[in-house]
């Protein structure tokens, strides 16, 4: 399932969507790339939070559609099966040890770029019961990169950094005290946090507590009900 809130990520959860009305997947996932190639902005589609932190601690530098391959490429969508044979996939540790134990076989990544730097990635995803994506599906995945491309540039990302900018400032919260109330905001647990940013989960409460201080409020709910009220009437 993809997260349960329509804030910061709705444009990332509608895209999913739209893929899966259209052609058949299994699972799927849609994140932004730092400059330092690490996912941020993750929003899933039938992939669990310790998959992708699994992926993220373990196996990344091994996939052979990591965004570091491709930023000096001009495709659009590009395949798992495109990069490597079937038999060399198949020996490969991080076939072995991460896409077989999560039933992954097939997949076709979309790039989205922003002055020729890829900032996102939607990554769809086939288990090995099914066929491979066919001619007419990476067509048609391919005609609607431009619009997600556009999107994310004019819409999303304007949108999602003027919302963290405007609850860092108003608060003062540090750039991880925010990453913290997204994720608050999308209905995570601490323990859920803790897995998404890779932390402990004693570091999540202590951000917790920082950010129930800045914001002045005791609770979770008293947090969300000022902080959602903010976004409302901020932008």
């Amino acid at each position: 399932m993809t997260s349960r809130s329509n804030f910061p990520n709705q444009f990332q959860q509608q895209s999913l969507d739209l893929i899966n009305s259209l052609i058949e997947i299994n699972a799927a996932v849609f994140f932004l790339v730092d400059p330092d190639l690490q996912h941020k902005g993750v929003v899933r589609y039938n992939l669990s939070s310790a998959t992708e932190s699994d992926y993220q601690k373990k196996f990344a530098h091994l996939d052979p559609l990591s965004p570091d391959n491709f930023h000096h490429s001009t495709d659009l969508v590009i395949t798992l099966d495109s990069q490597i044979s079937e038999q060399q996939l198949q020996q490969t540790e991080y076939y072995q040890q991460f896409m077989l134990p999560n039933k992954h076989r097939y997949v076709a990544d979309i790039l989205l770029r922003q002055s020729n730097r890829i900032i996102a990635v939607i990554s769809v995803i086939r288990a090995p019961c099914s066929e491979n994506f066919t001619a007419a599906e990476l067509a048609l995945l391919n005609k609607l990169q431009p619009f997600f491309e556009y999107a994310l540039n004019a819409v999303y990302m304007p949108k999602r950094v003027a919302e963290r900018q405007s609850l860092q400032e108003k608060y003062q919260l540090t750039l991880r005290e925010v990453d913290v109330l997204e994720l608050i905001i999308a209905g995570f647990s601490n323990k859920l946090i803790a897995r998404e940013l890779m932390v402990e989960l004693p570091t999540i409460k202590t951000h917790l507590i920082h950010i129930y201080q800045k914001t002045a409020v005791t609770t979770r709910g008293e947090l969300l009900a000022r902080i959602i009220s903010d976004l409302k009437h901020s932008l």
